[in-house]
């Protein structure tokens, strides 16, 4: 197992400290002012090599010296010390980012990630939905978008375009909402509510968010099976302008249902169940 110290010695030099750095700091923190002699004997380093591991120290601003005989080294407190550090790397990552983004760059491969659970996927939606700038596409459920409301009003109080397909009744204050009809719709039986999520046609969350099942019927019966969230999270803009694409196509939908409802669902049934049934099965 590794000592504390130890652990803490590792830290720093994940910071950008050498061994001997790290551990001559660390004796200065116990014992201060303390001579090169106190020092080693604190600290492991070997007495010939103190003074210039000293020295580095206070080159970087993280020791100082008393002009003493013998000299005496004092350390930054460790406050000092945590704010010079996350200050220095803040800035080289800074001037880091700035060189790579004027590196000319086209990612050739951009992952779909598989989430694991209901939770995990609103959590990822969340995070889309409030790196939004321009104009969000969701297609949910009242229960999810019960969850969901106050990012969208964040999103949309920022100036975001928000377009909603609400699948149930629930009514929002905010965006435009078209309503999607939920009879017919086989599928919530075996997998769950779907949510779909395209946010400045750039990131996408999509899929269904599993459900349990008895018997082969939700909530009936004694025999349970669960069927998993399937639900990904992409920025492959390939996959991300066929989630949109199905999503804007719903939004023609509701809109032409609004006008043609009772001719086109005199001729394919509710919610066009004879199409539903035919294409899907």
């Amino acid at each position: 197992m590794i000592k504390p110290i130890d652990d803490t010695i590792v830290y720093l030099e994940q910071l950008g400290l050498t061994q001997y750095e790290a551990k001559v700091y660390i004796a200065l923190l116990s014992e201060h002012p303390a001579t090169a002699y106190t020092i080693s004997r604190r600290s492991g380093v070997p007495h010939s090599r103190v003074y210039e591991v000293a020295r580095r120290l206070m080159t970087k601003g993280y020791v100082v010296c008393q002009n003493t005989n013998p000299d005496r080294f004092s350390p930054l407190s460790p406050g000092e010390l945590v704010g010079r550090l996350a200050g220095e790397h803040e800035r080289i990552i800074g001037e880091l980012k700035q060189r790579l983004d004027a590196i000319p760059f086209r990612s050739d491969f951009d992952p779909v990630w598989n989430i694991n659970g209901r939770p995990d996927a609103l959590a990822k939606a969340r995070e889309i939905i409030g790196e939004a700038e321009r104009k969000i596409y969701i297609g949910v459920w009242d229960e999810e978008l019960e969850e969901l409301t106050e990012d969208l009003r964040g999103a949309h109080t920022r100036g975001v375009e928000i377009v909603f397909l609400i699948y149930g009744k629930m009514s929002v204050d905010f965006g435009r909402a078209f309503y999607h009809d939920t009879r017919a719709i086989k599928e919530i039986a075996y997998l769950g509510r779907n949510v779909d999520i395209v946010a400045d046609s750039a990131a996408a969350v999509s899929g269904w968010l599993g459900t349990e099942m008895i018997n082969g019927e939700p909530k009936d019966g004694t025999e349970t099976r669960f069927f998993p969230c399937q639900v990904i999270w992409t920025k492959n803009r390939g996959l991300i302008n066929v989630i949109e694409g199905y999503i804007i196509h719903d939004f023609y939908l509701a809109e032409i249902f609004g006008v043609f409802r009772n001719e086109i669902e005199g001729v394919f049934g509710a919610n066009m169940k004879a199409l539903r049934d035919k294409y899907r099965g």
